[in-house]
């Protein structure tokens, strides 16, 4: 399990932490706390399981066409 700041995570996918804290909220992902810290971890396995994209462009592109 890999812990990362609600704020670290947030600066390294891109997205504000506003999002990540309603995930939280709404129960998607499991917010961690180390002993005598104050701040909230998130386990990054758990986040990138739920986050899914909204187009699948993977489908569209056929790799036979390049030369890899």
């Amino acid at each position: 399990m890999q812990l990362q700041t609600i704020q670290k995570l947030s600066e390294n996918v891109g997205i504000d932490t506003s999002y990540i804290r309603k995930m939280i909220k709404d129960k998607v992902l499991t917010p961690y706390k180390m002993d005598g810290y104050k701040r909230i971890y998130i386990d990054l396995d758990e986040f990138n399981s739920n986050i899914k994209p909204v187009f699948d462009i993977d489908s569209k592109i056929d790799l036979e066409k390049y030369l890899i």
